[in-house]
């Protein structure tokens, strides 16, 4: 690494081979686009968006104060400084180098630790409370092994909390589809997972109490897009996060075919057999 910081430079792309496969595509496109990634959380209105999503994800889940949580595709990190006070002890796995950069040099602390490295080869040594994932599922090519390496990273009686992009509203996965097609910096190889696919796939991992439940309803775009300018869009992020925070108290079946996201969480057994 040299003596230049990340944010120095939040657009330089970085250098190496070609894409070779699923996993190489994904890694380089962040480590491309790991500086204007980084900006979604350094941004008013989208960083209100995106910790509102996650505040809502982990209400999936019951933890302590004193839990220790992992975050898998943790990005530039900045979960650990919206949970600060919530929780235990953080780690980030990410496997885009840049974006793990990014982690240090903004969200480093007590407590905190970040890692840059693919989550089936990451060994800590430890096992966790508390494991989440933000949009991460429908980039991988192997949800299956996936899932069960971090079951195996789980405390008995920890849980598995993930928010996904779901395909119940035919005109979101439309406007999926067609970004998909212009937008460079969004993956190509991502998929829409149904709840039934990840409710099968979470059950073949060997998670129970499985709990399903759609989210954001305005919020989201504002958590994937920055949009200026930012005196104008900070305070409408605000009102869908506060009115995204009402709505999705409402009975899934109202929601389901009407929200962007989905989340899905899993408790592993106490009794689980490695």
């Amino acid at each position: 690494m040299n003596d230049q910081s990340p944010s120095d430079n939040l657009n330089r792309l970085p250098t190496g081979e070609q894409p070779t496969d699923h996993a190489t595509r994904d890694r380089e496109l962040f480590d491309r686009i790991a500086g204007e990634y980084c900006r979604k959380d350094l941004l008013p209105a989208s960083r209100a968006a995106r910790r509102h999503r996650l505040l809502q994800t982990l209400q999936a889940a019951p933890f302590s104060q004193n839990a220790a949580v992992l975050e898998v595709g943790c990005g530039a990190g900045f979960a650990a400084q919206y949970l600060q006070g919530h929780i235990g002890d953080y780690c980030g796995v990410d496997y885009s180098t840049n974006l793990i950069e990014y982690a240090r040099e903004f969200n480093a602390g007590p407590g905190i630790q970040f890692v840059a490295q693919n989550i089936q080869e990451f060994q800590p040594g430890r096992s966790f409370d508390l494991i989440f994932a933000i949009g991460l599922l429908h980039h991988l090519d192997n949800l299956d092994a996936t899932l069960a390496a971090l079951v195996q990273l789980l405390k008995p009686g920890g849980w598995l909390v993930a928010n996904e992009p779901q395909p119940a509203n035919p005109v979101i996965s439309f406007a999926r589809m067609i970004r998909k097609r212009i937008d460079a910096n969004y993956s190509s190889d991502q998929r829409e997972l149904s709840s039934a696919e990840l409710q099968a796939a979470c059950s073949r991992a060997g998670l129970t109490d499985i709990r399903l439940r759609p989210q954001g309803l305005f919020s989201t775009p504002f958590a994937e897009v920055p949009l200026s300018p930012q005196w104008l869009t900070t305070p409408c992020a605000k009102l869908a996060c506060w009115t995204d925070g009402c709505l999705e108290h409402l009975p899934a079946w109202l929601l389901n075919r009407l929200t962007w996201n989905l989340i899905i969480a899993g408790q592993k057994p106490e009794s689980f057999i490695d």
